[in-house]
């Protein structure tokens, strides 16, 4: 039976700057814009943030300018969208470009494979104009824009700004932040785990899978009394439990904001184990705890005792036979 595990959850550490409204994290190193109508997105690098990563997302084809005091601070800037033909907004751009930084560090793709799943958003990276965890019209939801960005980069969200219409040639200062939608905000992920079954006999095996949410990246499980007692795989399979006992099992689940642990316990039970239980029979079964009179003997059928009906094995039909030569009331 499959049995859903989250019983203890232990918060080791999470990097979130909850101070900074505007700001997912302030100590992050990764920005990025979304909108459906594209434009001109001029980005004013004003603050001094190292290793610093720029992520764009538009439907309609953007012109991308990089500039400001600490512009050579940036060491990627990264569009992923439709990027289709852009005459909106008194606009005319016939397709993306970058400009302000080398294009050593600049990529332009289209309609990338998203990273997170959601049903309410797309499977391909192609617009995001909201921050509503519904329906969004055909385009990303935002935690499917900035995940794919934060897995790009790999690096941690620092703003997400997001709007519907078009980009006008304003300048967008890193340092107001962004709209930083609900989800955006990356944190340590939860660790959940569950197991094919938590009361099993010795000898069993059974299979771990992990269900913790705010996307993982290391697993760090701990099996005491199992054959196995590490692992560092997603979804263990196969650990096996020889002894009776109750033994716990432990799951640490770790991204770059930090980790969280659960805690949960399997017990392994005497269960019912039929089979020869005689020592000296040929079919002894040492893990036998049930005799089930399957024991057979190697003797000889014409002088083994107890084997009144010489077929060379002694069992419940010898005994019948017994009781039919020997049951009968003695003479006085």
């Amino acid at each position: 039976m499959l049995k859903n595990i989250a019983v203890l959850t232990l918060v080791v550490f999470v990097s979130t700057s909850a101070s900074l409204a505007q700001f997912c994290s302030g100590t992050g190193n990764v920005i990025v814009y979304s909108n459906y109508d594209g434009g001109v997105l001029n980005i004013s690098i004003d603050q001094n943030i190292p290793n610093l990563k720029i992520g764009i997302c538009s439907y309609e084809a953007v012109t991308i300018n990089i500039g400001g005091p600490f512009a050579g601070n940036v060491t990627g800037v990264h569009y992923a969208g439709f990027d289709s033909y852009n005459t909106h907004c008194d606009l005319d751009i016939a397709a993306t470009t970058i400009s302000g930084v080398s294009t050593s560090i600049t990529e332009i793709l289209f309609a990338p494979t998203v990273t997170v799943t959601d049903p309410v958003g797309y499977g391909s990276i192609i617009c995001g104009y909201g921050c509503e965890p519904d329906w969004q019209g055909g385009c990303n939801t935002a935690v499917q824009v900035a995940q794919y960005f934060v897995d790009y980069f790999n690096g941690e969200l620092r703003s997400y700004f997001t709007q519907y219409g078009c980009w006008l040639a304003s300048s967008y200062a890193i340092s107001a932040g962004g709209t930083c939608c609900p989800g955006t905000e990356m944190t340590a992920p939860v660790a959940e785990f569950n197991s094919s079954d938590d009361v099993i006999c010795p000898g069993d095996c059974i299979d771990f899978t992990d269900t913790s949410t705010n996307t993982p990246d290391e697993w760090d499980w701990t099996f005491s009394g199992a054959s196995v007692v590490s692992s560092s795989i997603q979804n263990p399979s196969s650990i096996c439990y020889n002894a009776p006992g109750n033994y716990a099992v432990t799951l640490t689940a770790t991204n770059i904001y930090g980790s969280t642990v659960a805690i949960n316990y399997i017990t392994v039970e005497e269960c019912p184990v039929p089979g020869c239980t005689y020592p000296n029979a040929l079919n002894y079964n040492p893990i036998a705890n049930v005799d089930d009179q399957s024991c057979q003997f190697d003797c000889d059928p014409t002088t083994c005792e107890g084997d009144f009906n010489e077929d060379g094995v002694i069992s419940v039909t010898d005994l019948i036979h017994f009781i039919g030569l020997y049951g009968n009331i003695c003479p006085n």
